[in-house]
Protein backbone atom coordinates (compact mmCIF):
# COMPACT_ATOMS: atom_id res chain seq x y z
CA UNK A 1 0.00 0.00 0.00
CA UNK A 2 3.32 2.73 0.76
CA UNK A 3 4.45 1.53 -2.36
CA UNK A 4 1.33 2.55 -4.20
CA UNK A 5 0.75 5.58 -2.24
CA UNK A 6 4.45 6.53 -3.33
CA UNK A 7 4.21 5.68 -6.97
CA UNK A 8 0.98 7.81 -6.93
CA UNK A 9 2.87 10.89 -5.65
CA UNK A 10 5.54 11.01 -7.54
CA UNK A 11 2.71 10.75 -10.86
CA UNK A 12 0.97 13.49 -9.61
CA UNK A 13 4.37 15.46 -9.03
CA UNK A 14 5.78 14.83 -12.64
CA UNK A 15 2.58 14.78 -14.56
CA UNK A 16 2.41 17.64 -16.90
CA UNK A 17 -1.42 17.98 -16.13
CA UNK A 18 -2.90 21.36 -14.23
CA UNK A 19 -4.72 20.85 -10.70
CA UNK A 20 -8.81 22.02 -9.99
CA UNK A 21 -8.97 25.70 -8.64
CA UNK A 22 -12.43 27.37 -7.94
CA UNK A 23 -11.84 30.57 -8.85
CA UNK A 24 -10.93 32.69 -12.06
CA UNK A 25 -13.53 31.63 -14.45
CA UNK A 26 -13.00 32.12 -18.80
CA UNK A 27 -13.07 35.54 -20.01
CA UNK A 28 -16.66 36.59 -21.27
CA UNK A 29 -17.64 39.92 -22.81
CA UNK A 30 -19.02 43.07 -20.69
CA UNK A 31 -19.47 46.69 -20.73
CA UNK A 32 -16.27 48.76 -19.74
CA UNK A 33 -18.56 49.99 -16.65
CA UNK A 34 -19.42 46.44 -15.15
CA UNK A 35 -15.56 46.74 -14.22
CA UNK A 36 -15.46 50.25 -13.36
CA UNK A 37 -14.04 51.67 -16.29
CA UNK A 38 -15.38 54.95 -18.64
CA UNK A 39 -16.62 52.86 -21.50
CA UNK A 40 -16.97 56.45 -23.67
CA UNK A 41 -13.62 57.74 -22.86
CA UNK A 42 -11.99 54.35 -23.64
CA UNK A 43 -13.90 53.67 -27.05
CA UNK A 44 -13.66 57.27 -27.97
CA UNK A 45 -9.72 57.58 -27.40
CA UNK A 46 -8.58 54.41 -28.75
CA UNK A 47 -10.61 54.59 -31.54
CA UNK A 48 -8.84 58.57 -32.16
CA UNK A 49 -5.32 56.69 -31.14
CA UNK A 50 -5.60 53.82 -33.70
CA UNK A 51 -7.00 55.78 -36.58
CA UNK A 52 -4.58 58.99 -36.59
CA UNK A 53 -1.98 56.13 -36.11
CA UNK A 54 -3.34 54.61 -39.58
CA UNK A 55 -3.45 58.21 -41.13
CA UNK A 56 0.12 58.65 -39.99
CA UNK A 57 1.40 56.08 -41.72
CA UNK A 58 2.29 53.87 -38.61
CA UNK A 59 1.04 50.71 -39.58
CA UNK A 60 -1.80 49.83 -42.34
CA UNK A 61 -4.17 48.77 -39.43
CA UNK A 62 -4.37 47.26 -36.42
CA UNK A 63 -6.08 44.90 -33.58
CA UNK A 64 -6.81 46.00 -29.82
CA UNK A 65 -8.02 44.17 -26.86
CA UNK A 66 -8.65 45.07 -23.18
CA UNK A 67 -10.30 43.22 -20.48
CA UNK A 68 -10.47 43.94 -16.92
CA UNK A 69 -11.62 41.74 -13.72
CA UNK A 70 -12.17 38.74 -16.29
CA UNK A 71 -14.06 40.89 -18.64
CA UNK A 72 -13.23 41.18 -22.16
CA UNK A 73 -14.01 45.55 -22.61
CA UNK A 74 -12.63 46.72 -25.75
CA UNK A 75 -12.06 44.51 -28.76
CA UNK A 76 -11.14 46.31 -32.16
CA UNK A 77 -9.92 45.87 -35.17
CA UNK A 78 -8.58 48.83 -37.57
CA UNK A 79 -7.48 49.77 -41.07
CA UNK A 80 -6.43 47.26 -43.51
CA UNK A 81 -3.74 44.39 -43.87
CA UNK A 82 -2.15 46.33 -46.49
CA UNK A 83 -1.94 49.93 -47.55
CA UNK A 84 -3.32 49.15 -51.05
CA UNK A 85 -6.70 48.72 -48.65
CA UNK A 86 -7.84 45.74 -50.02
CA UNK A 87 -8.99 43.39 -47.30
CA UNK A 88 -9.85 44.98 -43.76
CA UNK A 89 -8.73 43.54 -40.45
CA UNK A 90 -10.81 41.32 -38.36
CA UNK A 91 -10.51 40.34 -35.05
CA UNK A 92 -9.86 36.72 -35.75
CA UNK A 93 -7.07 37.54 -38.29
CA UNK A 94 -3.38 36.55 -37.45
CA UNK A 95 -0.36 38.92 -36.79
CA UNK A 96 3.66 37.97 -36.73
CA UNK A 97 4.26 38.34 -32.77
CA UNK A 98 7.62 38.66 -33.14
CA UNK A 99 9.46 38.59 -30.01
CA UNK A 100 6.46 38.05 -27.93
CA UNK A 101 7.26 35.12 -28.65
CA UNK A 102 9.59 34.88 -26.05
CA UNK A 103 6.89 34.66 -23.49
CA UNK A 104 3.80 33.64 -25.24
CA UNK A 105 5.65 30.30 -25.92
CA UNK A 106 8.82 29.96 -24.95
CA UNK A 107 8.46 30.92 -21.52
CA UNK A 108 5.63 29.63 -20.35
CA UNK A 109 7.11 25.99 -21.18
CA UNK A 110 10.05 26.50 -19.07
CA UNK A 111 8.04 27.65 -16.11
CA UNK A 112 6.52 24.65 -15.93
CA UNK A 113 9.73 22.48 -16.31
CA UNK A 114 11.16 24.36 -13.81
CA UNK A 115 7.93 24.04 -11.76
CA UNK A 116 7.96 20.27 -12.25
CA UNK A 117 11.64 19.88 -11.24
CA UNK A 118 12.94 18.99 -14.12
CA UNK A 119 15.10 22.11 -14.84
CA UNK A 120 16.42 24.34 -12.18
CA UNK A 121 16.97 28.15 -12.93
CA UNK A 122 20.06 28.30 -10.66
CA UNK A 123 22.25 25.92 -12.57
CA UNK A 124 24.69 26.39 -15.45
CA UNK A 125 22.31 25.75 -18.48
CA UNK A 126 25.34 24.03 -20.16
CA UNK A 127 23.96 21.23 -17.35
CA UNK A 128 21.02 20.80 -19.44
CA UNK A 129 22.30 21.95 -23.04
CA UNK A 130 25.09 20.21 -23.73
CA UNK A 131 26.69 21.94 -26.91
CA UNK A 132 27.88 25.02 -24.16
CA UNK A 133 30.01 22.74 -22.69
CA UNK A 134 33.30 23.73 -22.63
CA UNK A 135 32.26 27.34 -23.93
CA UNK A 136 32.59 30.95 -22.66
CA UNK A 137 28.58 30.47 -21.57
CA UNK A 138 29.86 27.01 -19.53
CA UNK A 139 28.41 28.63 -16.27
CA UNK A 140 26.06 30.98 -16.74
CA UNK A 141 22.65 29.94 -15.24
CA UNK A 142 19.24 29.79 -16.84
CA UNK A 143 18.20 32.61 -14.85
CA UNK A 144 20.60 34.67 -16.39
CA UNK A 145 20.27 33.62 -19.46
CA UNK A 146 16.39 34.51 -19.31
CA UNK A 147 17.18 37.97 -17.80
CA UNK A 148 19.22 39.28 -20.24
CA UNK A 149 21.97 39.09 -18.07
CA UNK A 150 24.42 36.29 -19.14
CA UNK A 151 26.81 38.68 -21.43
CA UNK A 152 25.70 37.62 -24.54
CA UNK A 153 26.00 39.80 -27.30
CA UNK A 154 23.94 39.31 -30.40
CA UNK A 155 25.43 37.77 -34.12
CA UNK A 156 23.39 39.28 -36.68
CA UNK A 157 21.77 36.38 -38.66
CA UNK A 158 22.47 37.83 -42.05
CA UNK A 159 26.23 36.80 -41.47
CA UNK A 160 25.14 33.28 -41.12
CA UNK A 161 22.28 33.48 -44.10
CA UNK A 162 24.23 35.27 -46.59
CA UNK A 163 27.53 35.70 -48.32
CA UNK A 164 29.51 38.68 -49.46
CA UNK A 165 27.45 39.83 -52.28
CA UNK A 166 24.13 39.47 -49.84
CA UNK A 167 23.41 36.23 -51.70
CA UNK A 168 21.85 33.02 -49.83
CA UNK A 169 24.24 30.83 -48.36
CA UNK A 170 24.12 27.67 -50.81
CA UNK A 171 25.42 25.33 -47.99
CA UNK A 172 22.48 26.48 -46.29
CA UNK A 173 19.61 27.11 -48.68
CA UNK A 174 18.42 25.27 -51.84
CA UNK A 175 15.41 26.43 -54.29
CA UNK A 176 13.77 22.72 -53.98
CA UNK A 177 12.75 21.10 -50.63
CA UNK A 178 14.42 17.58 -50.23
CA UNK A 179 15.52 15.54 -47.38
CA UNK A 180 18.66 17.52 -47.02
CA UNK A 181 16.86 20.76 -46.95
CA UNK A 182 13.31 20.18 -45.31
CA UNK A 183 12.84 23.42 -43.81
CA UNK A 184 10.73 26.29 -45.52
CA UNK A 185 12.38 29.53 -45.58
CA UNK A 186 9.80 31.57 -47.68
CA UNK A 187 8.37 30.46 -51.07
CA UNK A 188 10.53 28.26 -52.76
CA UNK A 189 13.63 28.81 -50.83
CA UNK A 190 14.79 25.94 -48.09
CA UNK A 191 17.24 25.63 -45.68
CA UNK A 192 19.41 22.25 -44.71
CA UNK A 193 18.61 20.04 -42.13
CA UNK A 194 21.28 21.47 -39.89
CA UNK A 195 20.84 24.68 -39.38
CA UNK A 196 19.90 24.19 -35.85
CA UNK A 197 23.49 22.79 -35.36
CA UNK A 198 25.01 25.76 -37.23
CA UNK A 199 22.91 28.22 -34.79
CA UNK A 200 23.72 26.59 -31.62
CA UNK A 201 27.92 26.12 -32.82
CA UNK A 202 27.39 29.72 -33.58
CA UNK A 203 26.10 30.74 -30.06
CA UNK A 204 28.61 29.03 -28.32
CA UNK A 205 31.76 30.29 -30.08
CA UNK A 206 30.13 33.87 -30.04
CA UNK A 207 32.69 36.25 -27.13
CA UNK A 208 30.74 37.17 -23.89
CA UNK A 209 30.05 40.47 -22.26
CA UNK A 210 30.41 41.17 -18.37
CA UNK A 211 26.90 39.77 -16.75
CA UNK A 212 24.64 42.79 -17.38
CA UNK A 213 21.65 43.57 -18.53
CA UNK A 214 22.11 43.53 -22.77
CA UNK A 215 19.08 42.63 -24.42
CA UNK A 216 19.81 39.62 -26.89
CA UNK A 217 17.48 36.91 -28.81
CA UNK A 218 20.71 34.03 -28.84
CA UNK A 219 19.82 31.42 -25.97
CA UNK A 220 15.79 31.55 -27.22
CA UNK A 221 16.57 29.72 -30.68
CA UNK A 222 17.80 27.38 -28.05
CA UNK A 223 15.00 26.90 -25.98
CA UNK A 224 12.16 24.58 -27.95
CA UNK A 225 15.04 21.76 -28.20
CA UNK A 226 15.28 22.04 -25.10
CA UNK A 227 12.15 21.50 -24.47
CA UNK A 228 11.94 18.61 -26.70
CA UNK A 229 14.82 17.01 -25.26
CA UNK A 230 12.93 16.89 -21.42
CA UNK A 231 9.64 16.19 -22.67
CA UNK A 232 10.26 13.86 -25.38
CA UNK A 233 7.43 16.29 -27.89
CA UNK A 234 7.79 17.96 -30.15
CA UNK A 235 7.95 21.60 -28.93
CA UNK A 236 5.10 22.82 -30.71
CA UNK A 237 2.83 19.97 -29.88
CA UNK A 238 3.74 20.26 -26.34
CA UNK A 239 3.20 24.01 -26.29
CA UNK A 240 -0.38 23.02 -28.00
CA UNK A 241 -1.22 20.62 -25.44
CA UNK A 242 -0.14 21.93 -22.46
CA UNK A 243 -1.43 25.59 -22.85
CA UNK A 244 -2.43 26.67 -25.61
CA UNK A 245 -5.65 24.04 -26.32
CA UNK A 246 -6.49 23.76 -22.37
CA UNK A 247 -6.85 27.99 -22.53
CA UNK A 248 -8.99 28.35 -25.56
CA UNK A 249 -5.49 29.85 -27.36
CA UNK A 250 -6.64 28.52 -30.64
CA UNK A 251 -5.23 30.51 -33.05
CA UNK A 252 -2.19 30.90 -32.04
CA UNK A 253 0.57 29.00 -33.69
CA UNK A 254 3.91 28.78 -35.60
CA UNK A 255 3.76 28.49 -39.47
CA UNK A 256 0.42 29.85 -39.81
CA UNK A 257 0.54 28.91 -43.77
CA UNK A 258 -0.06 25.44 -42.82
CA UNK A 259 -3.35 25.65 -41.31
CA UNK A 260 -4.52 28.70 -42.38
CA UNK A 261 -6.10 30.89 -45.51
CA UNK A 262 -3.27 34.06 -46.31
CA UNK A 263 -6.65 35.76 -46.61
CA UNK A 264 -6.90 35.31 -42.33
CA UNK A 265 -2.86 36.23 -42.12
CA UNK A 266 -2.11 39.82 -41.84
CA UNK A 267 1.27 40.06 -44.34
CA UNK A 268 4.44 41.39 -42.32
CA UNK A 269 6.48 43.06 -44.61
CA UNK A 270 8.02 43.26 -48.30
CA UNK A 271 11.11 43.39 -50.17
CA UNK A 272 13.33 42.29 -47.49
CA UNK A 273 16.36 40.25 -48.78
CA UNK A 274 15.19 37.66 -51.14
CA UNK A 275 11.57 37.21 -49.90
CA UNK A 276 9.52 39.49 -51.90
CA UNK A 277 6.36 39.55 -49.46
CA UNK A 278 6.68 37.95 -46.07
CA UNK A 279 3.15 36.87 -45.44
CA UNK A 280 2.75 33.96 -42.99
CA UNK A 281 6.24 33.30 -42.92
CA UNK A 282 7.86 34.77 -39.58
CA UNK A 283 10.14 37.88 -40.23
CA UNK A 284 12.87 37.42 -38.10
CA UNK A 285 15.35 35.52 -40.24
CA UNK A 286 17.19 33.80 -37.24
CA UNK A 287 13.75 32.13 -36.81
CA UNK A 288 13.44 31.78 -40.35
CA UNK A 289 16.48 29.80 -40.86
CA UNK A 290 15.16 27.20 -38.51
CA UNK A 291 11.65 26.66 -40.19
CA UNK A 292 9.76 28.99 -38.22
CA UNK A 293 9.80 27.78 -34.99
CA UNK A 294 11.75 29.33 -32.58
CA UNK A 295 11.85 30.58 -29.05
CA UNK A 296 12.57 33.60 -29.72
CA UNK A 297 10.28 34.54 -33.07
CA UNK A 298 7.96 32.72 -35.09
CA UNK A 299 4.85 32.34 -33.31
CA UNK A 300 1.55 33.98 -35.15
CA UNK A 301 -1.66 35.10 -33.11
CA UNK A 302 -4.68 37.43 -32.62
CA UNK A 303 -5.78 39.08 -29.95
CA UNK A 304 -8.30 36.64 -28.54
CA UNK A 305 -6.04 33.80 -28.59
CA UNK A 306 -3.10 35.72 -26.32
CA UNK A 307 -5.80 37.70 -23.70
CA UNK A 308 -6.62 34.16 -21.83
CA UNK A 309 -3.14 33.15 -21.17
CA UNK A 310 -2.06 36.56 -20.04
CA UNK A 311 -5.25 36.54 -17.66
CA UNK A 312 -4.18 33.40 -16.37
CA UNK A 313 -0.79 34.79 -15.29
CA UNK A 314 -2.86 38.07 -14.31
CA UNK A 315 -4.68 35.53 -11.90
CA UNK A 316 -1.60 33.98 -10.65
CA UNK A 317 -2.06 30.38 -12.26
CA UNK A 318 -5.40 29.85 -12.82
CA UNK A 319 -8.34 30.35 -15.41
CA UNK A 320 -11.31 28.91 -16.11
CA UNK A 321 -11.47 27.05 -12.99
CA UNK A 322 -7.91 25.39 -13.73
CA UNK A 323 -4.56 25.71 -12.02
CA UNK A 324 -1.82 26.26 -14.65
CA UNK A 325 1.35 27.78 -12.03
CA UNK A 326 1.17 28.07 -8.52
CA UNK A 327 1.00 32.04 -7.46
CA UNK A 328 4.82 31.65 -5.90
CA UNK A 329 5.90 30.31 -9.27
CA UNK A 330 3.94 33.37 -11.42
CA UNK A 331 5.38 36.28 -9.07
CA UNK A 332 8.74 35.03 -8.52
CA UNK A 333 9.19 34.73 -12.89
CA UNK A 334 7.17 38.18 -13.35
CA UNK A 335 9.66 39.93 -10.66
CA UNK A 336 12.20 41.79 -11.33
CA UNK A 337 15.31 39.58 -10.64
CA UNK A 338 18.75 41.78 -10.85
CA UNK A 339 17.87 45.12 -9.68
CA UNK A 340 20.90 45.68 -7.85
CA UNK A 341 22.99 45.45 -11.69
CA UNK A 342 20.63 48.15 -13.38
CA UNK A 343 18.36 45.27 -14.79
CA UNK A 344 14.95 45.65 -14.79
CA UNK A 345 13.92 42.24 -16.05
CA UNK A 346 11.56 39.40 -14.86
CA UNK A 347 12.33 35.60 -16.11
CA UNK A 348 11.47 35.79 -19.50
CA UNK A 349 9.42 38.83 -18.82
CA UNK A 350 9.59 42.50 -19.59
CA UNK A 351 8.87 44.93 -16.74
CA UNK A 352 8.68 48.40 -16.21
CA UNK A 353 12.30 50.11 -16.43
CA UNK A 354 13.90 50.85 -13.51
CA UNK A 355 13.70 54.37 -13.75
CA UNK A 356 9.57 54.25 -13.92
CA UNK A 357 9.21 53.39 -10.61
CA UNK A 358 10.04 57.03 -9.90
CA UNK A 359 6.98 59.39 -10.07
CA UNK A 360 6.20 60.65 -13.42
CA UNK A 361 7.62 64.37 -12.98
CA UNK A 362 10.80 62.65 -11.78
CA UNK A 363 11.77 59.98 -14.76
CA UNK A 364 14.35 61.40 -17.01
CA UNK A 365 13.50 58.12 -19.98
CA UNK A 366 11.30 58.72 -22.85
CA UNK A 367 8.07 57.03 -22.31
CA UNK A 368 8.47 53.56 -23.14
CA UNK A 369 5.96 50.76 -25.08
CA UNK A 370 3.45 49.97 -22.27
CA UNK A 371 1.82 52.76 -20.35
CA UNK A 372 3.17 55.48 -17.87
CA UNK A 373 0.72 53.75 -15.18
CA UNK A 374 1.14 50.44 -15.78
CA UNK A 375 2.06 49.05 -12.20
CA UNK A 376 5.16 47.70 -10.20
CA UNK A 377 3.87 44.61 -10.64
CA UNK A 378 2.74 44.80 -14.26
CA UNK A 379 4.43 42.43 -16.65
CA UNK A 380 4.75 41.86 -20.72
CA UNK A 381 6.73 41.82 -24.11
CA UNK A 382 7.12 43.97 -26.99
CA UNK A 383 7.95 42.35 -30.47
CA UNK A 384 10.03 43.94 -33.54
CA UNK A 385 6.98 43.76 -36.23
CA UNK A 386 5.03 46.34 -33.99
CA UNK A 387 2.92 43.91 -31.18
CA UNK A 388 2.68 44.14 -27.79
CA UNK A 389 1.26 42.13 -24.27
CA UNK A 390 1.13 43.26 -20.93
CA UNK A 391 -1.06 42.45 -17.64
CA UNK A 392 -1.09 43.96 -14.71
CA UNK A 393 -2.11 42.07 -11.65
CA UNK A 394 -2.76 45.23 -9.23
CA UNK A 395 -5.26 46.63 -11.86
CA UNK A 396 -6.49 43.24 -12.80
CA UNK A 397 -5.72 44.51 -16.74
CA UNK A 398 -4.78 43.12 -20.10
CA UNK A 399 -3.93 44.66 -22.70
CA UNK A 400 -2.82 43.75 -26.22
CA UNK A 401 -2.01 45.21 -29.29
CA UNK A 402 -0.71 43.75 -32.99
CA UNK A 403 0.49 45.58 -35.71
CA UNK A 404 2.11 44.96 -39.06
CA UNK A 405 4.64 48.43 -38.71
CA UNK A 406 7.06 46.74 -40.30
CA UNK A 407 4.92 47.07 -43.50
CA UNK A 408 5.68 47.35 -46.31
CA UNK A 409 9.57 47.83 -44.57
CA UNK A 410 11.58 48.56 -41.45
CA UNK A 411 12.86 51.83 -42.29
CA UNK A 412 8.98 53.37 -40.62
CA UNK A 413 9.96 56.24 -38.82
CA UNK A 414 6.12 57.10 -38.16
CA UNK A 415 6.20 54.58 -35.36
CA UNK A 416 7.85 56.60 -33.00
CA UNK A 417 4.84 58.56 -31.88
CA UNK A 418 4.18 55.64 -29.66
CA UNK A 419 0.60 54.42 -30.65
CA UNK A 420 0.76 51.17 -27.70
CA UNK A 421 1.55 53.10 -25.34
CA UNK A 422 -1.07 56.18 -25.39
CA UNK A 423 -3.74 52.91 -26.49
CA UNK A 424 -2.84 51.40 -22.62
CA UNK A 425 -2.88 54.52 -21.16
CA UNK A 426 -6.27 55.32 -22.31
CA UNK A 427 -7.07 52.09 -20.07
CA UNK A 428 -5.61 53.40 -17.23
CA UNK A 429 -7.34 56.47 -17.63
CA UNK A 430 -10.78 54.98 -17.95
CA UNK A 431 -10.79 53.54 -14.84
CA UNK A 432 -9.66 56.55 -13.18
CA UNK A 433 -12.83 58.55 -15.30
CA UNK A 434 -15.34 56.14 -13.70
CA UNK A 435 -17.64 57.29 -11.72
CA UNK A 436 -20.00 55.38 -9.89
Amino acid sequence: MKKLLLFICIVLISAPTVVAAKKATALTYATPESVKMNGEYLNRTIDSIANSAIESKCFPGCQILVARKGKIVFHKSYGYHTYECEQKVENNHLYDMASCTKVMAATICLMRLVEQGKLDLDKPYSHYFEELRGSNKEDVTLREFLTHQGGLINISAAKMLYNKERELNPEMFSREKSEEFPYTYCDSIYVCKNTHDIMFRRIAEQKNRAKKFHYSCLMFHTYPTLIERITGKKYEDYLYEEFYKPLGAKDATYNPRDKYPLSEIVPTARNSNHRKVIHGYVHDYAAASLGGVSGNAGLFANTASLAPILQMWCNGGVYDGVRYFKRKTVKEWTSCQYPKNDNHRGIGFDKRRLNDNLPLKKRTTKPYYYAPSASKSSFGHSGYTGTMVWADPKEDLVFVFLSNRVHPNTKNPYFKINPRSKCHEAAYEAIRRYKK
